[in-house]
């Protein structure tokens, strides 16, 4: 075992998929991650195994502020979320288990990033399952400061230092075990780091509970006045749902498209007079809340609320707040109702996040709006909504850093949630001081496209596998009747047998999962048309053996997307 330092082997890590130029290689779910480690000891050395290993680390840590005086400690979380481990087979190792010094030795290795992680890397107690599913989705990389470099350009992932999620390449060339501890002795080591974005589908919306439980909000009422000590005219209603999915393109795409989704909002003023007119918009201002959720010890629940990782010794949040757009909305269109005209009214739709709607609410939609506390049934009201183009900030150009954006994820110690905040701005009638301000604060989710080349591979044992588990799940597979036989042969073409000769083909075939579409035999017997699959239907096979469906042009399609 060499003693010094620099009599340690040497180890390289190079990549040979595309990416052994990239100052930090990216990867997203499905790739492929290949390349070869060199040994090149300096000296004779022992050697037992090396060990190559594709690995996620996720570490956390939260100040602790002492009471009494001004220290400070830290409580730490660490947990090995994904390892994956490269077999080196027997005989690539030396058969004297020593390499020989000035000897170069060459290992390959191949990983495939996984699409989640495995059921015992979450095992602490959770509140409800949705926890757990979460829990166990690979996160992406976030405030390793060794991944966050595009080229020359540093990124900000609006990370704090006290989460960390990191993935790498790594290497260790073992030789003996303790003799105190019975562990393997490590007498080198080097690791590549990687940077990974999974793909993440858009999910259900969250079921907001507006109030204490959370921090989002998608309904506020608003009295209007002319001024301080004037009267009121009447109480303002904005309202909106959760917008659809910001979806980050796959990596490594030459020209992505801006990074855009809608959000709509709702807007109603019920008027204190007759004679009350609704208020002149201003200004409508959108920024994204971006906050990073982390814990010493492993969460229980989604997070949902900030001030519950303010004040913890255990848990800690830091949340960036990224401008998006400003614009003036004084166009907006208010329409009168007259409910005395038409008294039967829509029923009210319930306000939460799963509120239906399409990107542009069509007006007479905007009547089952729910009136404000102050609306008094049968009398006036004014109607209007705003549709809010979101786009997230590109590359910015100069010595300013890029924001980079991850999917949102849930882990057992780090939480990347987003919110949108909008602030909306009016002119009432005759007021010259203030300008009433209304504020609704939406979540919103960030997913992430996968690599449309990424497939999934299957071995040559995983097909022979799949195939018997099919077999044994529809029975045994016969080969075709003898009528079917019959029937396939081309006109003019009689039996091959006086014993199939003697079998009279049935007028139609039984189903049977490993046979092709039926045909049908006609009256006439020198006549045999095809059954072909209804009009809105196609053939789909998925390239496993006995696996031919027939699925709707519309379930096709949506599978394709």
């Amino acid at each position: 075992m060499p003693s010094k330092a620099k009599d340690k082997p040497g180890l390289t890590i190079t990549l040979t998929d595309g990416q052994q130029d990239a100052f930090v290689p990216s990867y997203t779910t499905m790739d492929e991650i290949k390349g070869y480690v060199t040994l090149t000891p300096q000296v004779e050395t022992k050697i037992d195994n090396i060990y190559i290993t594709f690995e996620c680390i996720v570490k956390t840590h939260v100040e602790r502020v002492g009471t009494a005086s001004a220290t400070t400690a830290r409580s730490e979380g660490f947990t090995p979320a994904l390892r994956l481990v490269q077999p080196i087979p027997e005989t690539a190792m030396p058969e004297s288990g020593r390499v020989a010094p000035g000897k170069t030795y060459t290992f390959p290795f191949e990983f495939c990033v996984p699409e989640g992680l495995l059921p015992k890397t979450c095992e602490h107690t959770i509140d409800n399952h949705v926890v757990r599913q979460a829990h166990l989705q690979l996160p992406p990389t976030l405030g390793d400061p060794m991944a966050a470099v595009w080229g020359k350009t540093m990124m900000d992932d609006m990370a704090s230092e006290g989460s960390v999620v990191s993935y790498s390449v790594r290497v260790r060339l073992i030789s003996g075990k303790d003799e105190k501890t019975g562990k393997h002795l490590f007498i080198a080591e080097e690791n590549k780091r990687v940077r990974v974005v999974p793909a993440v589908p858009e999910h259900p919306p969250l079921a907001v509970l507006e109030g204490k439980q959370d921090d989002y909000r998608l309904r506020k009422e608003k009295p209007l006045k002319k001024g301080t000590f004037q009267k009121r005219i009447g109480t303002l209603v904005m309202e909106s749902a959760q917008p659809r999915a910001l979806q980050l393109p796959p990596l490594r795409s030459e020209n992505p498209c801006p990074i855009t989704t809608l959000a709509t909002i709702r807007l109603r003023f019920d008027p204190a007079s007759p004679e009350a007119q609704p208020p002149r918009l201003g200004s409508l201002v959108t920024k994204l809340k971006v906050a990073t959720f982390y814990a010493s010890k492993p969460m229980r629940d989604i997070p949902k609320r900030s001030t519950d990782f303010h004040y913890s010794s255990d848990n800690g949040i830091y949340v960036e707040s990224v401008p998006l757009s400003s614009r003036c909305v004084e166009s907006a269109t208010w329409v009168k109702h007259t409910p005395r005209d038409n008294p039967r009214r829509e029923p009210t739709p319930p306000r939460d996040s799963a509120l239906a709607g399409s990107p542009v609410v069509p007006a007479p939609s905007l009547a089952t709006l729910a009136p404000s506390d102050s609306y008094k049934e049968g009398e006036d009201y004014y109607t209007t909504y705003l549709v809010v183009p979101i786009t997230l900030p590109g590359k910015v150009e100069g010595n300013t850093q890029r924001k980079i954006f991850v999917p949102t994820f849930y882990t057992c110690l780090v939480a990347r949630v987003y919110a949108l905040d909008l602030t909306l701005s009016c002119h009432t009638p005759g007021a010259s001081v203030t300008v009433p301000e209304m504020h609704l604060k939406l979540p919103v989710q960030v997913s992430a496209a996968p690599n449309p080349d990424a497939r999934p591979r299957i071995s040559q044992g995983e097909a022979e596998a799949i195939a018997r588990r099919e077999s044994l799940h529809l029975g045994h597979i016969a080969p075709p009747i003898p009528a079917y036989t019959e029937e396939a042969q081309p006109a003019g073409v009689g039996p091959s047998t006086p014993e199939d000769a003697e079998l009279t083909p049935t007028r139609e075939y039984p189903d049977h999962p490993g046979y092709p579409p039926r045909t049908r035999r006609s009256d006439n017997a020198s006549e045999a048309s095809l059954v072909l699959p209804p009009p809105d239907y196609n053939i789909q096979t998925s390239g496993r053996p006995n696996s031919q469906t027939w699925c709707s042009r519309n379930h096709l399609a949506m599978m394709q997307a």
